[in-house]
């Protein structure tokens, strides 16, 4: 009986949160990274060099800032944490109009540690 109930919220928990993210991706997967999104898993799944900028805007948002440095064009948008501690941060790297590699940064306000990912190492992509 344990094992069905435990089997039954599992499989709601996956269900409600595959729904949530369907309902605004785009055709491509992309959507706006939320606070309960798994960086790790985000990043591994992003369609590397076959996204244009005008996408992550139309699906992810406005960024909140943007700059050029070294021939790239980056994109980041924050994520708010519960308590305002911190910087949450999802920074998206174009060249040439498409986005190139995609950077996590959680700067310590869960654990007190600093958390870096990129979707080019996560992927092997060279």
């Amino acid at each position: 009986m344990k094992k069905t109930c435990l089997a039954m919220v599992l499989f709601l928990f996956l269900g409600l949160s595959g729904q949530v993210l369907a309902g605004d991706a785009s055709p491509n997967g992309i959507y706006r990274p939320a606070l309960s999104t798994w960086p790790k898993t985000y990043l591994k799944n992003f369609p590397l060099n076959r996204i244009t900028a005008d996408e992550v805007i139309q699906y992810v948002g406005t960024p909140d800032k943007t700059f050029s440095l070294g021939g790239s064009d980056f994109m980041t948008i924050n994520i708010e944490p519960k308590n305002g501690n911190g910087v949450i941060e999802y920074t998206f790297e174009m060249k040439n109009g498409v986005v190139v590699n995609v950077t996590y940064l959680n700067s310590g306000n869960f654990f007190g540690v600093t958390q870096r990912e990129s979707a080019k190492e996560l992927q092997g992509a060279q």
